[in-house]
């Protein structure tokens, strides 16, 4: 087993907004951090969770994982070969805790399903009375900015280093009312009326559906600092991780309204450092490269792993 780490600069190639639940007046506010300066002050930064990245990446990990090994949608004749929900919820939830009586912990079961299952390995899950941490440690997108230059790696600052708020902004968003518009306001039924459908002014107004309202963000262009640790995993784990990310990189999104061109990012993965705690322990620089392991690893184990998943029930 070895441990990785990564250190790396993700790019905002259009701009993020990612809501903390925090709102002033009309304007939804981006999720915030507190990060003490070296002079003892605090100061509140615009932060992408780690918790969120992770979330996209277990999807994405499963999903492409459950594809290779026959579930979902047959292109060749659009069966569709389902999971059960509690594995479903297990896979891309991580599951839950539920009561088992008086019934034992069965290590050897568990063992074997993180085995048996790369990705369970890596991100873990809940399952019986049984939690299974994963070995997967993703960090958070911090910006590099002069709030957080004291935090990051010093290969990774700009010459030129600007205050956060200078990549902040406030973008507008409005929603009109379709019932005002004449070209569709035809299909709306009119049962009041009489006749199913018209243009006619309804005798009782509906709600109300324009609105204005305005989305913190932060700016394309602006960089942020990721470091990523896979503790002492397999050759086949790691190759599990390097695919998730591959996977990931098709889409690369992070952050809220995705359909409407936020979030996109582009990732330059500086270098994987590998930590061998009984040869090396400053570690050493390595290449990287994906191979077949993991695919091989779930041609030979798919019944295992589908027996895994259709007994959670």
């Amino acid at each position: 087993m070895k441990t990785y780490i990564l250190e790396g600069v993700v790019t905002a190639l259009s701009s993020i907004t990612h809501n903390g639940g925090e709102r002033n007046g009309t304007v939804t506010q981006l999720r915030r951090e507190k990060f003490a300066q070296p002079n003892g002050k605090v100061a509140r930064v615009p932060v992408v969770s780690g918790n969120a990245i992770r979330g996209i990446l277990r999807d994405r990990g499963m999903l492409s994982m459950l594809r290779q090994l026959g579930y979902g949608v047959s292109e060749e004749n659009g069966k569709v070969t389902g999971l059960p929900l509690s594995a479903f919820y297990f896979l891309f939830s991580g599951g839950a805790l539920t009561s088992t009586g008086d019934g034992h912990i069965d290590i050897e079961h568990f063992r074997n399903m993180r085995e048996t299952i790369p990705l369970i390995s890596l991100f873990g899950g809940a399952a019986g009375n049984t939690i299974m941490p994963g070995k997967l440690k993703i960090g958070k997108l911090i910006p590099i900015c002069t709030e957080t230059a004291h935090l990051i790696p010093e290969r990774f600052l700009p010459e030129n280093i600007q205050t956060v708020w200078e990549y902040c902004q406030t973008e507008m968003y409005t929603r009109r009312d379709d019932e005002k518009n004449d070209r569709v306001r035809m299909l709306i039924s009119r049962p009041e009326l009489g006749d199913g459908v018209s243009n006619s002014v309804p005798a009782k107004p509906a709600s109300p559906q324009q609105m204005k309202y305005d989305v913190e963000t932060i700016a394309a262009g602006t960089q942020f600092f990721w470091k990523i640790t896979l503790e002492d995993v397999s050759d086949v784990e790691f190759e599990a991780f390097l695919a998730t990310v591959l996977e990931f990189s098709k889409s690369p999104n992070v952050g809220g309204k995705s359909a409407v061109g936020h979030g996109e990012i582009s990732i330059k993965l500086d270098r994987w450092v590998e930590v061998d705690s009984r040869v090396n322990l400053n570690g050493t620089e390595l290449d990287v490269t994906i191979g077949t392991k993991y695919k091989t690893h779930l041609d030979q184990h798919g019944d295992g792993i589908r027996k895994y998943l259709n007994e959670m029930k």
